[in-house]
């Protein structure tokens, strides 16, 4: 799952991003690796999942990042997930 972090009022870079994809996941979303290049506005992140379907894998990589954006080193951010 692919999807785009769009910057909020704290700064962060690719190795935090990642580390915090990993923090948020649980042993039931399947998180196998992250990826993720930042710029100046965004985090583009790519999450790879263990799942049975494409469903499950999006409500995965939901999961991730509703915990995830609940961080306060990521306070203002927001997610827009593609496949």
């Amino acid at each position: 799952m692919a999807g785009r972090l769009l910057r909020g009022q704290t700064v962060v870079d690719a190795t935090q991003v990642r580390e915090f994809l990993h923090a948020a996941a649980g042993p039931e979303d399947g998180l196998e690796h992250a990826y993720a290049e930042t710029d100046m506005d965004s985090a583009e992140t790519v999450l790879y999942l263990r799942a049975r379907t494409a469903e499950h894998a999006k409500e995965a990589a939901r999961r991730i990042m509703i915990r995830m954006l609940a961080q306060e080193e990521l306070l203002g951010w927001h997610w827009e997930g593609h496949s």
